[in-house]
């Protein structure tokens, strides 16, 4: 299969790596430098202490012999990577949050996929990433075909899980983000302390309630042991959010805890902890979340 994969992060790197060897791969980074880099030197895997380099192409645009694209970019970049999207074939977009899948629903593809990663991958730099846990991806049909194409796109080591529904598969993964993101972030704090602090544990627990309230698909007791078993299996990772703070970049506050709040608002719920989050995290990146 011929596979493009627009996004040069943490998640576009590790699956390209992973696909490499199987499949016809390119990249589509945002710079000149990661691209030329990837190029010359291969994405270099760091997982239980070994080095692995994988080969691959890039590509400035998506080639015309694609067969499926994957959309690996975070929320406030995707109305750009949409805009320039081929007209044809398959697509498989992987983001945090609610907020894409109104958005991908209305494009005219005849198959169009979303997926939840579990895996523990941090970038290091431009062509390295460190692999802190394996998960599985979990996958579901926006429109067109049924699930063939997960055990298409599965690789010795790389799993796929095929999920019924697109928006339960969503909502399952976005307590984690809406959690463990922002809480990260406002602590400076990696994962693994959320479990580490029982202060913090106490925090998890409140706003996994008030997650459930709002979602209803999962017991709070559910919600909370998945939110746990997520920041125990990436004990030693950076959130997104965190990083993204870090470096001055824009967060996806809103598309992560924005929309919980907008949810909650609709159904009349109460969510006093994720409002105060979302106003503490918000403050500290003013100029970005306003956007």
């Amino acid at each position: 299969m011929n596979i493009h994969i627009i996004g040069g992060g943490a998640i576009g790197l590790f699956f390209a790596s992973q696909w490499s060897r199987h499949h016809h791969v390119t990249v589509q980074t945002r710079t000149c430098e990661q691209r030329e880099r990837l190029e010359m030197d291969g994405i270099r895997v760091i997982e239980n202490n070994q080095e692995s380099v994988y080969l691959i192409k890039t590509a400035e645009y998506t080639p015309a012999e694609t067969d499926l694209v994957v959309v690996a970019v975070k929320q406030y970049h995707l109305n750009e990577v949409l805009k320039e999207l081929p007209d044809a074939g398959s697509l498989l977009f992987i983001q945090n949050g609610l907020s894409h899948l109104e958005k991908i629903q209305h494009l005219l593809h005849p198959n169009i996929y979303a997926a939840s990663v579990t895996h523990g991958i941090a970038k290091i730099d431009g062509r390295t990433v460190q692999v802190n846990g394996r998960g599985t991806t979990k996958m579901a049909c926006v429109k067109g075909e049924n699930e063939r194409i997960s055990h298409v796109l599965e690789t010795p080591g790389f799993s796929f899980q095929w999920e019924p529904d697109v928006y339960e598969m969503l909502v399952g993964k976005m307590a984690a983000n809406a959690v463990i993101n922002p809480l990260t972030a406002l602590l400076n704090v990696r994962n693994g302390e959320l479990v580490e602090n029982s202060e913090y544990c106490a925090a998890v627990e409140t706003l996994c309630a008030e997650f459930a309230a709002v979602f209803p698909y999962q017991t709070k007791e559910a919600v909370t042991q998945s939110v746990f078993a997520v920041c125990r299996k990436t004990a030693l990772n950076e959130s997104s959010m965190l990083s993204d703070m870090k470096a001055g970049r824009m967060t996806e506050l809103n598309a992560i805890v924005g929309v919980l709040l907008n949810e909650a608002a609709r159904n009349n719920i109460q969510v006093p902890a994720f409002s105060i989050l979302y106003n503490l995290v918000k403050g500290k990146t003013p100029d970005f979340n306003t956007k």
